[in-house]
């Protein structure tokens, strides 16, 4: 018997988040060398748990293909489209009813028509390069 996984690239990872809460009044306190200081930790903070999380995962499914005959299959290209649509539905259904709502997916829509083009790209390039890597690995 073989457990078949799908990937999803929307929602398939959980986030977590590092919180450190210090009152306004010791912040306006610190010097600038110590605000950047908490700056750049939370930074490496951010960039440490995201290879953690990267590698534990990598690990995981190792584990899962290679001991537990699991086998991986890509998610049907047509999903994302149909989930695309179905969530825009749904946030201008939203938007158009909470002028709030509308206040913040307008500005996330605003963001994301700018970074989304080229972050996907990025992406795009960097998985056809990871591809290559883990084509030598067989």
């Amino acid at each position: 018997m073989h457990l078949h996984l799908q990937f999803l690239t929307l929602g398939q990872q959980v986030v977590v988040n590092a919180d450190f809460y210090i009152t306004g009044k010791t912040y306006k306190a610190m010097s600038a060398h110590e605000k950047k200081s908490l700056e750049v930790a939370a930074n490496a903070s951010l960039a440490k748990s995201l290879s953690y999380r990267i590698y534990e995962n990598g690990k995981a499914l190792q584990t899962l293909t290679t001991k537990h005959g699991v086998i991986l299959e890509d998610t049907p290209s047509d999903y994302f489209v149909e989930y695309m649509a179905a969530a825009k539905a749904t946030l201008n259904k939203n938007a158009e009813k909470n002028a709030f709502f509308k206040k913040v997916y307008d500005s996330m829509k605003d963001f994301a028509d700018v970074a989304v083009p080229f972050w996907s790209g990025a992406q795009m390039s960097n998985a056809k390069l990871g591809m290559a890597h883990a084509a030598t690995l067989k």
